[in-house]
C-alpha cells in the first residue's frame, strides 16, 4: 500500500492476491479492533497458500494497519526492526 500526496489509500494488486483465503471475505475481518479479532483472522491465514506473499507485501509496502500474512501490526513493526538491525 502506498500513499499519495492527499493521503489517499493507494493499493498495489499483486497477481497471488487472487488466491488468498481471505478473497471474496469482508475486510473487516482483517482490520480487527482487539486482540480476539487477530486470532479469528489468523485462523484464516493459516490455511492460505499465499500467506508468506500477503506478508512480504505488507513489510514492502510498511502497512501498519490489519492482519496481513497472518502478522499483526505489533509482530510485523518487530520484523521490520529486526529486519533493519540485521542490515
Amino acid at each position: 500500500m502506498a500513499t499519495d500526496e492527499a493521503d489517499e489509500i493507494v493499493w498495489v494488486s499483486e497477481p497471488w492476491m487472487a488466491a488468498g483465503a481471505c478473497r471474496g471475505l469482508d475486510p473487516a475481518i482483517f482490520f480487527p479492533s482487539d486482540g480476539s479479532g487477530v486470532i479469528g483472522a489468523r485462523k484464516i491465514c493459516v490455511t492460505c497458500a499465499v500467506i508468506d506473499d500477503c506478508l512480504a507485501y505488507a513489510l514492502k509496502y510498511r502497512i501498519e494497519h490489519g492482519v496481513w500474512g497472518g502478522s499483526s501490526e505489533r509482530e510485523r513493526k518487530r520484523l521490520q526492526r529486526s529486519q533493519l538491525i540485521h542490515r
